[in-house]
């Protein structure tokens, strides 16, 4: 499985902070991989709308996700403010995720 993440806008939108995050599931440790699944299924990502109907507010970010379980490849778009609270865990697991990566670059 493979997850994609990026993040655009924001107050101060930095272009270094905002980089692309590419998460190779099938690489990381049983329970890792575990708990991605989780996130994604306590999400519904695979039911979900490709674009979330809220009206981005100003200054605010925008997500863009997209998941290839191999079976299934699914792009969703999500504004904040992020109203369900399983894909606000989803996506600060991701900004979590990507932060790590930028640390070790």
């Amino acid at each position: 499985m493979r997850i994609d993440f990026r993040m655009e806008g924001g107050f101060a939108a930095l272009p270094g902070l905002s980089a692309p995050l590419t998460i190779h599931c099938d690489t990381l440790p049983p329970d890792k991989q575990a708990a991605w699944r989780a996130l994604l299924q306590r999400a519904n990502f695979f039911a979900r709308p490709v674009e979330d109907k809220a009206r981005p507010q100003p200054d605010a970010r925008t997500y863009t996700i997209v998941v290839d379980d191999g079976a299934n490849c699914r792009s969703i778009t999500v504004h904040e403010p992020i109203g369900d609270p399983a894909l606000r865990s989803l996506i600060e697991a991701l900004r979590e995720r990507a932060a790590d990566a930028r640390a070790r670059r």
